[in-house]
């Protein structure tokens, strides 16, 4: 017994040094976890603790001569010790924001790559923590336990075998690579919290759109035009005996709401709300002196266009409207620089042609279809106004007013566009053969007052681009009408128009444009009606003059937002009249859009 008891008490030192040794290592690493972070370590490093807990593992520091240099240095080049040590750890961790090794960096572009490397290593460790010890680690051998001496009968078990010695799983993350990384974030301190500056600011800005989005499908795009408009002289079917000058203020507010379900389509429902007048022949006595944007409901808001367009394959694209057809909207104009209402030329006639506007506002169906790259064909039938949605006779899709319009265009090389359009509209009134520009004979060629004469007619037109060069480009068109009276006794008209204009984008500063349009508005050429009854045959040369749009305008961008387009137009002769005195329209449009 004494021999026993000799040896159960020389255990006892033993048991109670293990015992300490696993206290003090508890109590050192109590979540046994090496990669914990102090909220005083990051606060030190300028640094937020969510953004980089990894650095208060960063123990040790590079050399004094390193950090100077990465310090004081202005911007970092490939070969500076900074640049190479990222460089090595975005190779090795996979780092996001990896620098391409190719160009030198301002301070600000380098802590933006430095904080995805921390962000990277960061992620890594946490997802495999570090143990403390990189060492061989033993692990201890157990002390068999000394049984009392059994009878001499019984055999005394084996001694127990020492389990062989366990190698700790290596560094995720080795502690030489820790120390180059805190050496970076003592360097670039002031930078690293510019870059946590920013991503908390582009934080917040995300929360708040998130907060503030109304749909996940839909965007909204708003445009709003205030104008100050002023027009002079008059033409004597108005005021055969004095002249006239008038200043307005008016606006336009439109309100697009884009939605999308496949990423492809796009579903366009647009609100307007309008009161700018049209200097129209009611006006001025000639609808050649109209303006771009004009329109007047009093400013009462209503659904001014709704539309869907979609791809049917990737060479045809399908736009249909129950409401606000415009063809200018749905297929290109020739004219790129000065079709926009808001942006573009400031009178009606020197956006585009008029046989784009043909389709009256209404119901349409466009198909545009790509042969090449440098062929492409478009198709559109359209029918005016509310006349799609009435069931009365003469009304309705197929039997009332309507246009077709076809139109091929050839692009041999990306400055250089030209188009041939044909058009056969129909219109039970016999009104709007020009689109509402151009002189009343050309607009209405068969009767006056209010009486209806259903008319048809077949449009031809030529069009043309060239961008002359980034800073110039030349457009123009050239269009004839054969009209056909379709009532008893027939009868034919002729009309014509052609323009030219010389555009000057980013004159001055990018987004500015400075612009001149010159042509001669549609014109009656010819008009022959065969006696009717009593009333006589009709045979005239058409309009007795002609008259000459000239315009000017220089939009001024203030910001991707705003700006202002001063312009002025002079119509000589107008209505195609040597007896009126030259009239001129000026505007200042201001356009908002958001």
């Amino acid at each position: 017994m004494t021999k026993l008891s000799t040896k159960i008490l020389s255990l006892i030192p033993i048991g109670i040094a293990v015992w300490m040794a696993g206290t003090s290592t508890a109590t050192a690493n109590p979540s046994n976890d090496s990669t914990a972070v102090t909220p005083q370590l990051s606060s030190q490093l300028g640094l937020r603790q969510s953004s980089n807990p990894l650095a208060a593992n960063l123990a040790t520091e590079p050399t004094i001569e390193q950090l100077n240099q990465a310090t004081e240095s202005t911007e970092v080049r490939p070969s500076d010790w900074a640049y190479q040590t990222l460089q090595a750890l975005n190779a090795k961790y996979s780092c996001s924001n990896p620098l391409t090794g190719d160009k030198t960096l301002s301070r600000e572009e380098f802590a933006t790559s430095l904080n995805g490397c921390i962000q990277s290593i960061e992620q890594l460790v946490a997802r495999k923590p570090r143990r403390a010890i990189k060492k061989r680690r033993v692990v201890p051998t157990p002390v068999p336990e000394v049984m009392p001496q059994p009878a001499p009968e019984v055999v005394p078990p084996a001694p127990m075998t020492p389990p062989e010695p366990v190698d700790a799983p290596e560094e995720v993350v080795s502690q030489q690579d820790l120390d180059r990384l805190k050496g970076l974030v003592q360097s670039f301190a002031s930078e690293l919290q510019g870059v946590d500056s920013r991503l908390q600011a582009i934080e917040a800005t995300t929360k708040k759109i998130q907060e503030q989005s109304f749909s996940t499908t839909t965007k909204l795009a708003g445009e709003v035009i205030i104008g100050i408009n002023g027009y002079g002289g008059r033409t004597t079917a108005v005021s055969p005996t004095s002249p006239n000058n008038n200043t307005t203020l008016s606006n336009r507010v439109r309100l697009n709401f884009d939605t999308s379900f496949t990423g492809k389509d796009r579903l366009r429902t647009r609100l307007q709300s309008r009161n700018t007048t049209s200097f129209g022949s009611s006006v001025t006595g000639t609808n050649m002196t109209r303006l771009g944007f004009d329109g007047d409901e009093g400013n009462t808001t209503n659904l001014s266009l709704l539309q869907y367009s979609f791809p049917l394959s990737p060479q045809t694209k399908i736009i249909a409207e129950t409401v606000g057809s415009e063809f200018n909207e749905n297929m290109y104009t020739f004219n790129p620089i000065l079709a926009s209402s808001g942006e573009g030329s400031i009178s009606r006639f020197g956006r585009f042609n008029p046989v784009y506007r043909l389709s009256g506002d209404g119901a349409s169906l466009t198909v545009n279809h790509k042969f090449s790259d440098e062929l492409g064909l478009a198709v559109g039938y359209a029918v005016p106004g509310t006349i799609s949605s009435s069931p009365t006779v003469g009304n309705g899709l197929f039997s009332g007013s309507n246009s077709i319009i076809s139109q091929l265009s050839f692009q041999p090389n990306k400055d250089l566009n030209l188009g041939l359009v044909y058009a056969r509209s129909y219109t039970a009134d016999g009104n709007n053969i020009t689109g509402g520009t151009g002189s009343s004979a050309a607009n209405r060629p068969f009767g006056s007052g209010a009486a209806p004469v259903a008319t048809s007619a077949n449009h031809y037109s030529l069009l043309a681009s060239y961008k002359i060069s980034p800073t110039f480009v030349l457009s123009g068109w050239a269009g004839l009408v054969e009209a056909n009276r379709e009532a008893a006794g027939g009868g034919t008209a002729s009309s014509s128009n052609y323009a030219l204009s010389f555009a000057f984008p980013d004159l001055g500063q990018k987004g500015n444009n400075l612009a001149f349009i010159v042509g001669v508005p549609p014109k009656l050429n010819s008009r022959n009606v065969p006696a009717i009854g009593t009333a006589p045959a009709i045979t005239t040369t058409g309009n007795s003059s002609t008259s000459y749009h000239i315009e000017a305008l220089y939009k001024l961008k203030l910001s991707d937002n705003l700006s202002i387009t001063p312009g002025l137009l002079l119509i000589t002769n107008p209505d195609h009249s040597s007896v009126n005195p030259t009239e001129y329209v000026g505007t200042i449009r201001t356009t908002f859009k958001f």
